[in-house]
């Protein structure tokens, strides 16, 4: 089986050495900035400076958050960096970075790319530039539910942008990605090597768009039950994301060019911040699978899987070894390791899902079993026990789909089995997927939580810039709060 395809290419060095570069510079983060007024900028460069920028935020900050939230990794017992994501104390100022980043830096070199392209009269980079901003958008809403939307982006005009809903920021998503495919053009110039993800096959763009949109809808199933019939229909004439064909931002073991996690766990110079979580090993250990030797090492003094359970590394007596955990497999964390914004087994879970509920004609068992197919040849050691473990696997009583006793125990299983799969790869959509869902049913509060008892981190806290400058923040600005979505 085909490995994602990797559209690497020798420009992506020079962009990510001028973002990192750039990234404490007032000029290249300020908010104030006018996106419609650009200084002499091509769109071959402020395309791929959007796209690995965005890889740079989704792999790094809201990786170890999120990865610490969905309880994959937790705070190393003799280290101390994280200890409060490790206590859910998510506090306004941990917010200003990525929140700037993903406005200031993503969103206004997109919205650039849209505009300048419809003036260039290439219109395949401006779909691209509209299928990248609906993912943007996404991804901000469903950390911090309301936010700039309709308002966004307006430089100097607007400084204090109203906050929109995230139901009205759902609906603008929907529109941002139907506008993006009907800019497609088959006959017209593409990216090709501007686009350092899918090196411009609007194919594949298009399969990206479809997918978004099924996760989208997906979404809001248990809040708004008449997404059904725009799934249904979205099922029975779209191609979505399959094998070979993840959306990925690549790396090389070059500085400057390493993957984000990697260079901040070696600017820190400590690298036992961040251990696996129990949740994670003593799931994958009791079933087993295979890929717990992809996304995490034995502990040295052992030779064991052992986690730190959630929030208990700063309670541990003194003297802790280091060597009684397990550390973060290269694969996950390593200076290579790509950062995947949409995979290829994610969307055949969301498919499966789909099907599982009704909305669709297809196989949802061939679809749930191929996704996780999907994710183990993505890895080293999973890859090679395709053959003679996979079956097996796909009978245990945790994982069997035929097992299922009705809708939601097969969303509970194809949910806990996207869980795994997204484990250190995947970080912040296995978070939303768990809020959304509930799934995984086993997870335990941080031993330290700051929160009152039962309760879950559920979302981002707006960020103390905009607190102290925009009236336009909503009240009710703490990390328990449920999203629009989140009913369960």
């Amino acid at each position: 089986m085909n490995k994602y395809k990797n559209y690497t290419n020798s420009i992506i060095a020079l962009i990510v050495l001028a973002i990192i570069g750039s990234g404490c510079k007032k000029d290249f983060l300020d908010v104030n900035t006018n996106p419609n007024n650009p200084e002499n900028v091509d769109i071959k460069f402020a395309l791929p400076s959007a796209q690995a920028y965005l890889g740079y935020t989704m792999g790094n900050q809201m990786h170890i958050v999120s990865g610490i939230w969905a309880q994959y990794w937790a705070q190393g017992p003799n280290a101390s960096q994280y200890k409060d994501e490790d206590a859910y104390l998510y506090k306004t100022s941990d917010a200003d970075r990525p929140w700037t980043q993903l406005y200031s830096g993503v969103l206004n070199d997109l919205n650039f790319v849209h505009k300048q392209s419809l003036v260039e009269k290439k219109n395949n980079y401006a779909a691209v530039a509209r299928f990248m901003q609906a993912y943007t958008y996404q991804v901000i809403t469903d950390a911090w539910g309301d936010a700039p939307f309709s308002e966004s982006l307006l430089g100097s005009s607007n400084l204090t942008p109203k906050y929109d809903s995230q139901e009205d920021i759902y609906k603008g998503i929907d529109k941002l990605i139907d506008e993006g495919i009907a800019l497609i053009d088959p006959a017209g110039v593409t990216p090709g090597a501007d686009d350092i993800i899918y090196a411009g096959d609007m194919d594949l763009w298009l399969k990206f768009a479809n997918t978004l949109k099924l996760k989208l809808y997906l979404r809001q199933v248990y809040k708004n039950p008449a997404i059904s019939s725009k799934i249904t229909n979205l099922m029975a004439t779209a191609t979505f994301l399959d094998d070979g064909e993840s959306a990925i931002v690549s790396y090389t073991d070059q500085k400057l060019n390493q993957n984000p996690l990697y260079t901040t766990v070696s600017a820190l110079g400590v690298d036992y911040n961040i251990l696996a979580s129990a949740t994670s090993i003593n799931l994958m250990d009791s079933i087993p699978d295979p890929r717990i030797e992809d996304y995490y090492y034995p502990n040295d003094n052992a030779g064991i899987f052992t986690g730190v359970v959630q929030g208990e590394g700063r309670l541990l007596p003194a003297p802790q070894s280091n060597g009684n955990f397990s550390f973060i497999n290269e694969q996950i964390i390593g200076a290579v390791a790509p950062v995947i914004l949409m995979s290829s087994w994610e969307s055949l879970f969301l498919q499966a899902e789909a099907n599982a509920r009704g909305y669709g004609s297809g196989d949802g068992q061939a679809e749930y079993e191929y996704a996780v197919e999907l994710s183990w040849a993505h890895y080293a050691t999973s890859s090679a026990a395709i053959a003679s473990d996979l079956s097996t696997y796909l009978t245990h009583s945790m994982v069997d789909y035929t097992l299922a006793g009705g809708t939601e125990d097969k969303v509970k299983r194809i949910i806990t089995q996207k869980w795994i799969a997204m484990n250190g790869s995947q970080n912040f959509e296995a978070w939303t997927e768990y809020r959304r869902t509930d799934y995984p049913d086993f997870f335990e509060t941080s031993k330290t939580t700051v929160l009152p008892a039962g309760q879950f981190p559920r979302r981002f806290m707006w960020p103390d810039a905009e607190v102290t400058t925009n009236p336009n923040v909503p009240s009710g600005n703490v990390v328990s709060t449920k999203l629009w979505w989140d009913v369960n």
